[in-house]
């Protein structure tokens, strides 16, 4: 493997947004709810449909 992913991260988003992500949500924070995509059908659920069956975890991935 010669490189990660992507030759470089690309700023695509407003720097306002950017530079405030890291405190948009603090660690053991409710997570708002909304629909997402599950990964194994494919199709959109409620986040709300799996805090129901207990604790959720939630990865939405990292810049490195």
């Amino acid at each position: 493997m010669s490189t990660y992913n992507y030759e470089s991260f690309p700023l695509d988003m407003d720097m306002h947004d950017f530079l405030a992500f890291p405190r948009a949500l603090a660690v053991g924070e409710r997570a708002p709810n909304g629909d997402v995509l599950d990964a194994a059908t494919g199709e959109p659920v409620r986040l709300s449909s799996y805090w129901r069956s207990g604790p959720c975890v939630i990865e939405f991935g990292s810049i490195t």
